[in-house]
């Protein structure tokens, strides 16, 4: 009768254990992001500054060869559009800085290498 007891509960808490780390798993479940991908980082302080200066050259080392047509693209775009006044220079900004990092991050451009 003992046996049975000691089965039952071994069985039982294999069980909770792995609910529980199922659990944990779910609630952890967080995209995992590089520093790159935040607005404080050094890809959109790039591209800030290549939007201020109106120089694309600062950002181009952050995608690879074959996808800088879209960035240059995006560029333009968001060049043309900051003329229009502050809220749709703060959209167009906003649009360059998310299409740079997303093909940044999506064709894995390689950083730079520091100083």
């Amino acid at each position: 009768m003992r046996v049975r007891s000691i089965a039952k509960y071994t069985a039982f808490l294999s069980l909770a254990l792995v609910i529980v780390f199922a659990a944990m798993s779910l609630i952890d479940a967080t995209p995992a992001l590089a520093h790159c991908d935040g607005l404080d980082g050094p890809v959109v302080s790039a591209a800030r500054i290549a939007l201020q200066t109106g120089d694309l050259n600062r950002v181009l080392i952050w995608v690879r060869p074959e996808d800088v047509g879209e960035i240059r693209r995006a560029f333009n775009e968001a060049l043309a559009t900051r003329k229009l006044g502050p809220q749709p220079q703060e959209m167009a900004d906003r649009y360059f800085f998310e299409t740079l990092v997303r093909i940044h991050r999506v064709y894995g451009a390689p950083s730079p290498a520091p100083d």
